[in-house]
């Protein structure tokens, strides 16, 4: 038997012919066509190395200094009054200037309760650089 044209075959035929009783039997038996081995593509990685990274005009352990001291830990750097007045006249209403000055608790209060109903806004227009004065000094 020939395989259909256009298909490759997998396993050939295999054929029986001769007389069973006359014990002149030939028997072929079934070869499986070689198979095309997949090669296999091996990549390796270079191994990256970073040079470290190197902190300018900050002394060692200062956290550890400051945390020894008593004193908090100041997040965020040294505040800008201009920032917090533009915060403070677009978003003062909600407490943007007090979250940006670090003050969580006062900012939440301005934000449930409308810049203390619009009075707390008006005075933290006066009390904007006193309050960004005290944050940096920190």
């Amino acid at each position: 038997m020939q395989p259909a044209p256009g298909t490759a075959p997998n396993i050939q035929d295999s054929v029986v012919s001769g007389n069973i009783h006359t014990g002149s039997v030939v028997h072929n038996h079934y070869h499986a066509a070689p198979q095309a081995q997949p090669q296999q593509v091996i990549v390796t990685q270079q191994p990256v190395y970073q040079s470290p990274v190197q902190v300018v005009n900050q002394p060692p352990y200062s956290n550890f200094q400051q945390l020894q001291s008593g004193r908090p830990l100041s997040y965020g750097g040294q505040k800008d009054i201009l920032v917090a007045y533009i915060l403070w006249f677009f978003l003062g209403f909600f407490g943007a200037h007090r979250f940006y000055l670090n003050q969580i608790a006062l900012g939440f209060l301005y934000l449930l309760t409308f810049g203390l109903f619009g009075l707390g806004w008006f005075i933290d227009l006066f009390l904007i650089p006193d309050l960004v004065r005290q944050h940096n000094r920190r």
